[in-house]
């Protein structure tokens, strides 16, 4: 199946909390859309097969035409050529307008710098542009996606584009509360991102974004080539003047 867009995750729930909003609107309006999870979340506390099943759940809710698992092993992922060909194969094998990843230059450690999050995004970057080129071994018919953004933006980051997701917040949250494993394990320090908490910090993520804009809410991207437009008035139709 074609997809329009293709978002990786490097594990299971981060492709929701980075883009789901935008998988919703998107499917909203009739695009074909799809989630490539790298890793299986296996160090964390659930076991790969709750934490596939979690997936599959989560899916549903975003309607999603696809979700793989590349499998990677969590804490694991490495810009080699063997990861990179495999993440070429996936985009041949989808044909995705778009491909979405997490940003690269993160603060390395716990969180956003997370070695998955940040090699992930130099991985698909690399697979991205080796799927095009003929003599890659790589299986399927070389092919170039039209671009490449990305999402989990570090703190003082200007995105180059939001996307209003105000209608579609709700059931973005919806889907990553399947991930019970991964948030809401009894032995979880309370202090941290549990279940009752993920709600909450996924929305006022959401809110500043979309702040920025004029919406209710948003998620934020950021492309590293110039977006072409066709009519610069577009970019103003549905601008609220702050006060």
């Amino acid at each position: 199946m074609k997809l329009d867009i293709l978002v990786f995750g490097p594990h299971p729930d981060d492709a929701e909390i980075g883009a789901g909003g935008v998988l919703l609107k998107m499917k909203a309006m009739g695009h074909t859309t799809g989630i490539c999870d790298m890793t299986t979340g296996d160090m964390g506390w659930g076991t790969p097969e709750e934490r596939l099943a979690e997936c599959e759940e989560a899916a549903k809710i975003l309607k999603l035409d696809v979700r793989l698992n590349l499998d990677l092993g969590d804490g694991r992922i490495e810009d080699d050529f063997e990861t990179r060909c495999k993440v070429a194969e996936v985009i041949r094998k989808y044909r995705p307008e778009i491909v979405m990843a997490p940003y690269y230059r993160l603060p390395i450690g716990r969180g956003l710098g997370h070695n998955d999050h940040w090699k992930t995004g130099i991985v698909v970057s690399q697979g991205f542009n080796l799927a095009h080129l003929r003599k890659a071994p790589v299986p399927g018919e070389a092919y170039q996606a039209r671009a490449i953004y990305y999402y989990f933006l570090p703190p003082g980051t200007r995105p180059t584009f939001v996307v209003d997701v105000s209608e579609h917040l709700d059931d973005c949250i919806k889907a990553l509360m399947c991930h019970r494993s991964q948030f809401d394990n009894p032995e979880k320090p309370k202090s941290g991102k549990g279940l009752q908490r993920l709600p909450e910090y996924v929305e006022t993520r959401a809110r500043v974004q979309g702040w920025e804009v004029g919406a209710k809410y948003a998620q934020a991207f950021l492309a590293m080539s110039p977006l072409k437009i066709r009519n610069p008035m577009e970019l103003v139709k549905d601008v609220v003047p702050r006060p």
